[in-house]
């Protein structure tokens, strides 16, 4: 069964992917690899590589958002980020990078229901991601 959720864009854009949830703020200096895209988080790697990645945030530096242009000259970009809480460097980032950036204003419960998802898919123009 799908469920609708509303969102808030702030890039816009078509994506579709299986959900990486993570519970914390991110550093994408220092905690990012923009040649392997992974997710150094506190319990180990986490791909993100053509996957919906879901945060709470970014935080540090400002080149945060030339890793966010890497992970994309790299191929190895998520589809598309949601989060609680946005910020000039994340937002420059997925503008230069063309990776759709949405915020959830929900997020605890938000993150919680795509613990046992599959899919999450947004289509440009909507103000919704669609999650099975």
């Amino acid at each position: 069964m799908s469920l609708k959720w509303r969102i808030k864009r702030v890039v816009d854009g078509d994506c579709s992917g299986e959900p990486v949830v993570l519970n914390q703020y991110l550093s994408f200096f220092g905690e990012v690899d923009p040649v392997r895209g992974v997710v150094r988080a506190d319990f180990g790697e986490v791909e993100m590589a053509g996957r919906v990645l879901v945060f709470k945030g970014s935080r540090g530096s400002t080149v945060g958002s030339y890793i966010i242009y890497a992970l994309k000259k790299n191929n190895v970009h998520p589809c598309c980020m949601i989060v609680k809480e946005v910020e000039p460097i994340l937002i420059a980032g997925c503008v230069l990078a063309g990776i759709p950036l949405f915020i959830v204003e929900e997020f605890e419960e938000f993150s919680t229901i795509l613990s046992n998802k599959k899919l999450v898919t947004h289509r440009e123009g909507e103000d919704y991601v669609t999650v099975e």
